[in-house]
């Protein structure tokens, strides 16, 4: 994988890596093709230094900063930081809203991690997708999920909280307004616009990882 050399626009999403296999290689290089700043934790700094390309950040625990240094000679200049908390994912989230940014794309696995409730607690002050297992992830927290797509892309809906109503448009069946008390899937009908919404109350929305990783 080649490393990134491109002028960064600090608007573009950073890219938090915790959990390097939560996508394929192929994937991550997408995502490095608008030269994110590169933040990654200890969790994961064996196999991204391994990858070859450019890494700007380093989060570690307090006892790994010494035994880290040598290994980042090769990738000056670095910023390597180091917090108490053995949560590093969650520290990654507070050191991007402490730089001030406001969007982030998340590689973590969900089964290892708080990152679900981390995300949801974070949606309202940083734009948040989450990639595991070759799937994106997004909190909807507005209730409201729009985008075009190809005809027979399937929209997988995941309910959060009680009493939510689900209506939708663009799929092979629609809901119009029914209990969406249970995981679904969506399949678009045509290439175009689809869009779920529901009574103002939260939900996630997956997708299957394709070359257009971008929302």
């Amino acid at each position: 994988m080649s490393s990134h050399h491109v002028v960064r626009d600090e608007q573009e999403p950073a890219l938090l890596i915790d959990d390097p296999f939560a996508l394929q290689l192929e994937f991550v290089e997408h995502l490095l093709e608008w030269s994110p700043t590169v933040v990654v934790t200890a969790n994961a700094l064996d196999e991204v230094l391994h990858w070859g390309i450019k890494v700007d950040v380093v989060l570690a625990h307090t006892s790994q900063i010494e035994s880290l240094k040598p290994r980042l000679k090769d990738q000056q200049p670095i910023d390597l930081y180091a917090f108490e908390t053995k949560d590093l994912l969650n520290a990654g989230f507070v050191f991007l809203l402490d730089m001030g940014r406001k969007a982030v794309n998340v590689m973590a696995d969900i089964f290892q991690t708080q990152v679900l409730d981390q995300i949801r607690e974070l949606a309202r002050e940083m734009d948040v997708v989450l990639f595991y297992n070759n799937q994106k992830w997004l909190y909807t927290y507005n209730g409201y999920f729009k985008k075009w797509v190809n005809s027979g892309h399937i929209i997988g809906v995941h309910p959060v909280a009680e009493n939510t109503f689900i209506k939708t448009s663009g799929f092979y069946i629609e809901k119009q307004d029914e209990p969406f008390v249970e995981p679904d899937e969506l399949v678009a009908e045509t290439s175009g616009k689809v869009v779920i919404e529901t009574n103002q109350k939260p939900f996630w929305v997956t997708e299957q990882v394709e070359t257009d990783v971008y929302r």
